[in-house]
């Protein structure tokens, strides 16, 4: 097989395998492999790159970059939508620059205005209204939001409202139900962070061999082949790593 042919099924391989990993339709793993470049060329446009488009990170970089140059002009532009129109995703849109802004009083309050009427069950509401409460130091006003989560729409499965939850345990110092939290998530999320923080929650509570042994996994996880790491599983690589040494 000439190179290139091998080079664009290789590719496409590395596509099926995200396509898996990540829970997408299982149509994609035959369109890459029966046509690896129309198949990949199709998986990044209508997969990966709206995704990265409006992944929280994608805002974030976006909002950065904003700031050298304007500090606050995008929390004023949502600030100006939100006082123009005064609705529920105007409201979302502002309070998460003011979470990016660890402007926790008030993306609280945005949060808490948003979840009335039909809106008081909203999954984006209340994950949104349990990381203010969280980054604001509340973590039993946080575990509350997500107990109204999870009694809204039980059979959801949301790994970071899970690990949020798990967190809001630990700095509770409710370790021992924390330490069950992470457990289960360590068994389905996506990325480096729940294991890794299970592994500093081991080390709290006194089992060193374990806490080895999760670190081991995410050191392993993160040089596996043909994975591709986001900057938050760099960042908790390096903590797994540093905790092996």
């Amino acid at each position: 097989m000439p190179l290139i042919g091998l080079a664009h099924l290789l590719i496409a391989i590395l596509f099926a395998s995200h396509a898996i990993r990540t829970g997408r339709p299982q149509f994609w793993v035959f369109i890459l492999l029966l046509l690896p470049v129309a198949g990949a060329i199709a998986y990044v446009a209508i997969e990966i790159l709206p995704e990265i488009a409006n992944s929280r990170r994608a805002r974030q970089v976006a909002g950065n970059i904003s700031d050298v140059v304007h500090p606050h002009g995008e929390w004023e532009r949502r600030r100006d939508a939100a006082e123009r129109t005064d609705n529920v995703q105007t409201k979302l849109a502002l309070a998460e620059e003011c979470e990016r802004k660890s402007m926790w009083a008030d993306a609280i309050r945005l949060y808490e205005a948003a979840a009335q009427g039909i809106f008081a069950t909203d999954g984006a509401v209340l994950f949104g209204l349990a990381r203010a409460q969280l980054g604001a130091g509340n973590p039993k006003a946080a575990e509350a939001a997500l107990d109204r989560l999870r009694e809204a729409h039980p059979d959801i499965k949301h790994q970071e409202a899970h690990l949020l939850y798990a967190r809001a345990l630990e700095e509770q110092d409710r370790l021992g139900e924390a330490e069950e939290e992470y457990e289960a998530l360590a068994d389905y999320y996506v990325g480096l962070e729940a294991r890794t923080r299970y592994g500093l929650l081991l080390l709290r509570t006194g089992q060193p061999e374990e806490a080895h042994r999760r670190f081991d996994s995410v050191a392993r996880a993160g040089a596996a082949r043909g994975i591709v790491l986001t900057d938050a599983d760099k960042k908790w690589l390096k903590v797994a790593k540093a905790n092996l040494a």
